[in-house]
C-alpha cells in the first residue's frame, strides 16, 4: 500500500502546497502552535529536527545547542555593521518556504521587523547546524536559500567535523562551495563587510 506522497511522486496524485500566506493564516486562527516546532519547506509542515544524529529526533542534541549559544554570544559582532544576527527565528521565502534556520544576519535593526519576519533580500546569511538534519540542510533548505538568492549559506556540518560556506546562488545550487576545518576562519557576510569567527565557533 503506497502512502499519498509515493502516488504523487508517481504522478498519480496532485499535492496542493502550503502556502506562506495560508501557513501565516493556519497560525493566526490557532491551526497550527506558534512555536519553533515546525518550519515551512517546499509548502510542508515540518517538524524540525535538531537531534545527534542516530539518536531521538524530538531531543536537541547537546553539540547542537551549544553552537545555537556560540553564535548567539557573538551577535554584539554584527552591530557595527548595520545588521544584527539572529537565532532559531523565522526567515519567509515565499511562496512555499518559511524556513527557521539556527542563524541568519539581517540587514537592519530588529525593530525593522515588528511585521513580517525578514525575506531574502534582508538576508546576508543564513547560517545551519547540521547533525541529524544534515540531509535536510543539505537538500530543501539549500535550494531554498540559492533559489531565493540568499547570498551566503553556512552549514556546520557537525557529523563531518567542519564548516561549509556556499556562495554565488545560481538557480537551485550555490556555485562556490568552500569547506573548512577547525582552525580555520570563517568570514560571515555582514553587509558592508565581514565578521570573522573561528571555525572551532561553529564546532563544539
Amino acid at each position: 500500500m503506497t502512502t499519498i506522497l509515493e502516488e504523487a511522486a508517481a504522478g498519480r496524485a496532485r499535492i496542493i502546497p502550503w502556502t506562506v500566506d495560508k501557513y501565516h493564516r493556519a497560525i493566526t486562527e490557532g491551526l497550527l502552535n506558534e512555536d519553533t516546532s515546525h518550519e515551512l519547506l517546499d509548502g510542508f509542515v515540518v517538524q524540525k529536527d535538531r537531534a545527534k544524529a542516530g539518536e531521538d529526533p524530538m531531543t536537541i542534541g547537546d553539540r547542537h545547542r551549544v553552537a545555537v549559544l556560540r553564535l548567539a554570544h557573538a551577535a554584539r559582532l554584527f552591530e557595527p555593521f548595520g545588521c544584527f544576527l539572529q537565532t532559531q527565528q523565522p526567515v519567509s521565502l515565499p511562496p512555499v518556504n518559511e524556513p527557521e534556520p539556527d542563524g541568519a544576519v539581517v540587514r537592519g535593526r530588529i525593530d525593522d521587523y515588528l511585521e513580517h519576519p525578514p525575506l531574502a533580500g534582508d538576508l546576508f546569511s543564513v547560517i545551519e547546524i547540521a547533525d541529524s538534519s544534515r540531509h535536510i540542510d543539505l537538500g530543501p533548505k539549500l535550494r531554498a536559500y540559492a533559489t531565493a538568492g540568499v547570498p551566503q549559506y553556512i552549514v556546520a556540518d557537525l557529523v563531518n567535523d567542519c564548516v561549509v560556506v556556499h556562495e554565488e546562488p545560481r538557480e537551485q545550487m550555490y556555485s562556490r562551495v568552500t569547506s573548512l576545518s577547525r582552525g580555520e576562519t570563517v568570514r560571515v557576510r555582514a553587509g558592508v563587510g565581514d565578521v570573522e569567527l573561528p571555525a572551532d565557533q561553529f564546532l563544539p
